[in-house]
């Protein structure tokens, strides 16, 4: 197999330069080690959904409360949940993200589209030998 033409970068090496133009260029502030786990919505219904009525805009994230024992009671070395506010939210976890099951169930995102479905693809790769090999046939 020849792969000419192509390149083949380190994903690990890729993200940490995307990291940097991001916020070093762009403003963006990046804070590695912290999930988010709420939304965060605004006080009074500000925006509308997207069939028009009146809803809470997302205004950020609250991060992980850390610091908790096995049973969820707090350590010496508690922390709560940081705060976030944000002009744009973007998730960014997948369709099925915990973030992303909140938003589409309190916008009711899925309210007009079909259910989800899954494909799988299967790719095979034959070494066949080329004097039999007739490029076209």
């Amino acid at each position: 197999m020849s792969n000419d033409g192509n390149y083949i970068v380190s994903l690990s090496a890729f993200t940490r330069w995307l990291a940097s133009v991001a916020e070093n260029e762009y403003g963006v502030e990046i804070y590695p080690g912290f999930a988010a786990a709420q939304l965060l919505y605004s006080q009074e219904k500000d925006s509308t959904d997207p069939w028009g009525n009146p809803a809470h805009s997302v205004r950020g994230i609250i991060t992980n409360e850390v610091g908790l024992t096995k049973a969820f009671t707090p350590k010496s070395s508690f922390e709560p949940g940081m705060a976030f506010n944000a002009k744009v939210t973007l998730l960014a976890e997948g369709a099925h993200g915990s973030l992303s099951k909140l938003a589409i169930q309190k916008y009711k995102l899925r309210k007009e589209s079909q259910p989800q479905t899954y494909g799988i693809g299967v790719k095979e790769v034959w070494r066949v030998d080329p004097a039999k090999h007739q490029p076209g046939k």
